[in-house]
């Protein structure tokens, strides 16, 4: 396969074909009802202007407020714009959420279905406070058309931050801070639990859509995949503690004098090394995505802190490899530098054999 080809040619035929024309294109999902769902827009644009590419190669351009599984829409839309708020549409997941920016101080998620949304959202709100950590303010939670109305919270995203080539050793320090509340918040029966059964069910079917929506997909992702699976699956267990489950740079916001942790949509009982897991895989994609992150020397501060918990190096190291190999499996199906999955490949093997710029790593 030509590393020169745009990331769409790379995809299967029926996919290359229509793609070709009409980018920039984003990313790419697999529609239940068959075909795919193709995302068009530039890096930073709102994630909206979905398309639907049936099996035939007929590409239809797809309206959010037409979405039958998010009935709620234009009621929603409708009555914030009756009421004079200004609204605007930043992101939706087809058939699954819409987040909206309302005026200037609130942004609200319209959800298809109410997974705990609001026992999620309020779980840490008084024990986050206390570890000078905030959490969004909710104004409203509305049952019946399943919305959340958050409080806007001051600051920029640690991934903002750095894509504007800025560094501080103060955003490590924000990170072992939140990893140590987590880290040290008793399990509740008011969560729902994340198993590393779980996890296998989402590697296990990542790797099926990766292998299907790839030309030609590496043979070396499948031992990969493999080996994670039984590292998971080998871990003694361990007593579960509130975990964010997708913990990473976009979900901090940083200002002067406050710290603010978002979406806690996923928020559940686990593995104490998820989220430490799930930060140290992100940090270093940044690094390979080119951001100014110095990723060896905050994997090694994780893992003290990890340490410090009581948390071993092979449990650190298994998460991590886990959130390392679920993002080389998205990023098959998403815009992404030349080269980029033979490096993440390259990178889960030496994580996986303690070698190359993973040796010691987690020691």
């Amino acid at each position: 396969m030509t590393d020169s080809l745009p990331w769409t040619q790379k995809l299967t035929p029926t996919l290359a074909s229509a793609l070709a024309q009409g980018g920039p294109w984003l990313r790419v999902e697999e529609a239940r009802s068959g075909g795919w769902y193709c995302l068009h827009g530039g890096s930073g644009e709102n994630a909206i202007h979905w398309h639907h590419l049936s099996e035939t190669g007929e590409l239809e351009s797809l309206d959010p407020m037409s979405d039958k599984r998010l009935p709620a829409l234009p009621e929603m839309v409708g009555r914030w714009i009756s009421e004079g708020i200004p609204v605007e549409l930043l992101a939706w997941r087809l058939g699954s959420r819409a987040i909206f920016r309302l005026g200037n101080q609130q942004f609200a998620k319209v959800f298809r279905k109410d997974r705990q949304v609001l026992d999620r959202w309020k779980h840490l709100e008084t024990a986050a406070a206390k570890h000078s950590i905030q959490i969004p303010q909710i104004s409203s939670w509305d049952s019946q058309t399943k919305t959340l109305i958050v409080e806007a919270a001051p600051g920029e995203s640690l991934n903002s931050i750095w894509k504007s080539g800025k560094w501080e050793d103060s955003h490590i320090q924000a990170i072992l801070r939140i990893l140590r509340f987590l880290g040290t918040t008793t399990a509740s029966d008011q969560l729902p639990d994340h198993t590393v059964t779980d996890e296998v069910d989402i590697l296990e079917k990542r790797n099926e859509v990766f292998h299907r929506i790839l030309a030609e997909p590496s043979n070396g992702v499948d031992p990969i995949v493999t080996e994670v699976i039984d590292r998971l699956k080998q871990l003694p267990p361990a007593t579960s503690v509130v975990c964010h489950r997708d913990f990473h740079d976009k979900q901090v916001l940083v200002s002067k004098d406050q710290m603010t942790l978002l979406d806690l949509d996923l928020l559940a009982n686990s593995d104490p090394a998820l989220d430490a897991g799930n930060i140290l895989a992100h940090l270093r994609l940044r690094s390979l995505q080119g951001l100014p992150v110095p990723w060896e020397k905050c994997a090694s501060e994780i893992s003290g802190l990890m340490a410090d918990l009581n948390i071993d190096k092979e449990r650190l190291a298994t998460w991590t490899a886990s959130t390392f190999t679920r993002l080389l499996l998205i990023y098959s199906r998403r815009n992404r530098p030349e080269g980029l999955l033979a490096t993440l490949e390259q990178d889960l093997n030496e994580l996986l054999s303690d070698s190359g710029k993973w040796q010691g790593i987690f020691s």
